[in-house]
């Protein structure tokens, strides 16, 4: 694959990332981005845009050894560090989200806001409930979004294959 659309699949998962990060933000603070814009639900499926060029190309790059690890090996440090940082912080927003869910998710049926779980009634909310459990989902997910992005940019933007079969090398000389 050229650079140039190595590049390309990096700035539009760069751009994927600070999307996901302002939206992730907003949730954060509690606004229900999605009921004022609903395309930002296009971020879920524009991971698949950038992270599955990045799964096939890897394969090739990495010769079936593909870990976190072979990744930052090609990496520069901070870029490494900061993929650790945002996979760390994406689980404990997991656990965060979970724990906020109360066993369901919002639905708006019948003029009513309620908290459903599998098609199961949980119970009656408010409004104002509503769209707090509207931006914990959408949190929830821009969580995610940060690492489907993030991975795929750090990779087409600085992964270095010299880097990574001059780390191997070393290794093989050190041992030998």
């Amino acid at each position: 694959m050229s650079q140039f659309f190595r590049y390309v699949l990096g700035a539009v998962a760069a751009l994927g990332f600070v999307l996901s990060l302002a939206v992730h933000i907003q949730a954060l603070m509690g606004r229900d981005v999605a009921s004022s814009v609903p395309a930002v639900w296009m971020l879920h499926l524009g991971i698949f845009v950038v992270f599955l060029p990045f799964v096939l190309l890897s394969r090739k790059d990495f010769k079936g050894a593909r870990s976190a690890l072979d990744l930052a090996k090609g990496l520069p440090l901070w870029v490494a560090a900061l993929g650790g940082v945002i996979f760390v912080y994406a689980l404990m927003n997991f656990v965060v989200f979970m724990v906020h869910t109360d066993g369901g998710n919002p639905v708006f049926e019948d003029g009513k806001y309620l908290l459903m779980q599998h098609g199961k009634l949980i119970r009656e909310i408010t409004a104002s409930e509503f769209a707090a459990f509207q931006a914990n989902e959408l949190r929830g997910f821009s969580g995610h979004w940060l690492v489907f992005y993030f991975v795929p940019a750090a990779y087409f933007l600085f992964w270095k294959r010299d880097a990574q079969a001059l780390s191997s090398s070393t290794l093989v000389d050190k041992a030998g």
